[in-house]
């Protein structure tokens, strides 16, 4: 039984003598050695120079202007699109708030389009000048 207690002897002596010999700088938290900083910062900057296209460029267009606007603005962009079912968006509070998009007389789809209701009958919409 001493030949094990020596061995643990030894052990714990092993541990402590390779620890003080280790510098005070804390372990890494990644075995990697990169910059994630720097790759973060790489990566955003190849994001902005994309030039997105189509459908994808005006989504983000539209996203930059209510990301950068008033409340004001975005209570009339979020009225005006709602309310028209998609058809409209304004970013002129004013202008939003006396429309009426819902209103039957008021109410215009996309060229080529009609409005129904859910059960798939017309609606009743302002006749378009084309």
């Amino acid at each position: 039984m001493s030949s094990s207690s020596e061995n643990r002897k030894k052990a714990s002596t092993t541990t402590t003598s390779s620890s003080s010999t280790t510098t005070s700088k804390p372990p890494a938290a990644y075995a990697s050695k990169r910059d994630w900083d720097t790759i973060e910062r790489e990566v955003e900057t190849e994001l902005e120079k994309e030039k997105p296209e189509g459908e994808e460029a005006l989504n983000k267009l539209f996203k930059d202007i209510y990301a950068r606007s008033d409340p004001e603005t975005r209570r009339a962009m979020n009225k005006s699109f709602q309310t028209s079912g998609g058809t409209v968006l304004s970013t002129n509070w004013g202008e939003v708030a006396k429309a009426d998009y819902e209103d039957k007389e008021q109410r215009q789809a996309p060229a080529g389009m009609v409005w129904k209701d859910w059960e798939g009958n017309k609606l009743p919409q302002k006749e378009s000048g084309d």
